[in-house]
């Protein structure tokens, strides 16, 4: 399938969700979907929504959560969503995994102590990567300029994502950690690996010897290739860029499609491989054979796996952090 191909294939999906999805809406917007201001919540978190990051690329809002009101400069955790770079949002996640997304896991992390920031970014087709990774880094400035203004302990951060949002994750730390990938990206990140303390990297798929047709569509849809191979989608494969230093990682993967040979787990094992070989600390969460769907971490009131794979994130935030 080469490029309109893989665009159309995409767009008529995107089109399809945002109408029964997000009603009202198109997929790149410059103005919030919500009125911004602060609020709290049911729950007694606090969530300033809707803050502007960016002017450069649309979607660039973010929502900050805080576990309290007290104003307390605590450690940030950076997330972004998934959904094939095509769709999904900050408000309701990633349409594609189990439930359809939501931010009962992300309301969790906070309650453990920390602030997170859940940001959206520019969609595919119509804004292709590496604008998500560079959108990262604007989000990054923005956050470091406003450190004091919004209680930000900017010198203890994790970042974070699930499914495409993994994928960003992991892509902008082999930029913090190899400035010639960084520079074939034309992203100078202003994080470094003294401030980005760790990674919790949820469901990450950029290991194209497994993917499938409509996964070489969704990605050759996000970087603009023109065909359907290997190499056409190598630049987006960020462990083939990690040389001799990364961020501690946690790493999840659900067991569809295949489970032992899926994308996820695909990606989830080399990921560790290059980690250990280099002597990086990793924790890899994969239950072979528990016909876990993507995106099953978000169902941790419900499913022991779920909850033991928080719980094991968790640890491994809190250690590095």
């Amino acid at each position: 399938m080469g490029k309109r191909l893989n665009d159309l294939k995409c767009t008529l999906i995107q089109k399809a969700v945002y109408a029964k999805l997000y009603k009202g809406h198109k997929p790149n917007e410059w103005e919030p979907w919500h009125e911004p201001g602060v609020k709290k919540l049911e729950s007694g978190l606090i969530c300033r929504n809707d803050v502007k990051y960016g002017e450069t690329w649309p979607n660039s809002f973010a929502d900050i959560w805080y576990p309290d009101d007290s104003g307390e400069k605590r450690p940030v955790v950076v997330y972004f969503h998934g959904g094939g770079f095509i769709f999904g949002n900050k408000s309701s996640g990633d349409p594609m995994q189990i439930g359809g997304g939501g931010v009962g896991k992300l309301e969790a992390i906070v309650k453990e102590g920390y602030i997170l920031v859940n940001a959206d970014y520019a969609l595919a087709p119509q804004y292709r990567f590496p604008v998500p990774i560079r959108q990262t880094d604007e989000l990054f400035r923005y956050l470091i300029a406003r450190e004091e203004e919004l209680h930000l302990d900017m010198s203890r951060i994790c970042l974070s994502g699930g499914s495409a949002g993994a994928n960003m994750t992991a892509i902008y730390a082999a930029c913090v950690c190899n400035p010639e990938y960084a520079a074939m990206l034309g992203v100078d990140p202003v994080m470094t690996k003294e401030n980005l303390k760790v990674l919790a990297i949820d469901e990450a798929a950029l290991d194209a010897s497994v993917f499938d047709g409509n996964m070489y569509a969704m990605l050759g849809c996000a970087i603009g290739a023109k065909r359907n191979t290997l190499e056409a989608v190598a630049l987006i494969n960020a462990k083939t860029y990690i040389r001799e230093s990364f961020i501690p990682s946690w790493i999840n993967a659900s067991n569809e499609p295949n489970d032992e040979n899926g994308y996820f787990i695909t990606e989830g094992r080399g990921l560790k491989k290059k980690l250990d070989e280099i002597g990086v600390p990793n924790d890899l969460v994969f239950f072979p054979g528990a016909k876990l769907p993507h995106g099953y971490m978000d169902r941790m009131d419900q499913e022991p796996h779920a909850k033991e794979a928080f719980e094991r994130m968790m640890a491994f935030i809190n250690k590095y952090i």
